[in-house]
């Protein structure tokens, strides 16, 4: 028997495509919803990048409008990494050389306080916003989930 024959023998079949195997209702409901939330991503993309520099500036309004009652009046210093898509390291320096306006909680700590307003028309603003309410849509499922498994 050849060298080819016996590497052929031992290889291991490909599990068959996710689409053949036998889900659970569940699991494909989930996919489905995830597939759509994909699909609805790019065409929020596609939408917003044909978007006028007016009409870019209505959406960041209304935005944060709606967002205002969500949205402390400082930022955390990860927060600002995020949204500028920097490390927190960065943020630290940007701070320190003026470029991003702030000050520090105490004295020289290295704790620094940003003001949000300075961000509310940076490009990222919108998915900023739209990433901090699905982290606090997901703190509230957790907090309920703990809250139904160790009673009230």
């Amino acid at each position: 028997m050849s060298t080819l024959s016996r590497k052929t023998e031992t290889r291991k079949t490909a599990p068959p495509p996710l689409h053949e195997t036998v889900l659970s209702d569940n699991v494909r409901r989930y996919v489905e919803l995830v597939q759509q939330s994909l699909e609805l991503e790019k065409r929020k993309k596609e939408i917003y990048s044909n978007l006028s520099d007016q009409e870019k500036q209505s959406v960041r309004h209304i935005l944060t409008e709606m967002a205002e009652q969500t949205i402390p009046d400082d930022l955390h210093v990860r927060d600002v990494a995020l949204l500028l898509d920097v490390t927190p390291q960065m943020v630290r320096r940007y701070c320190a050389e003026g470029k991003i306006e702030a000050y520090q909680r105490l004295g020289d700590s290295g704790k620094w306080i940003i003001p949000a307003a300075q961000f509310f028309h940076h490009p990222n603003w919108p998915s900023f916003l739209q990433m901090r309410e699905q982290l606090k849509s997901q703190s509230i499922r957790i907090a309920e989930k703990m809250e139904k498994e160790f009673g009230e």
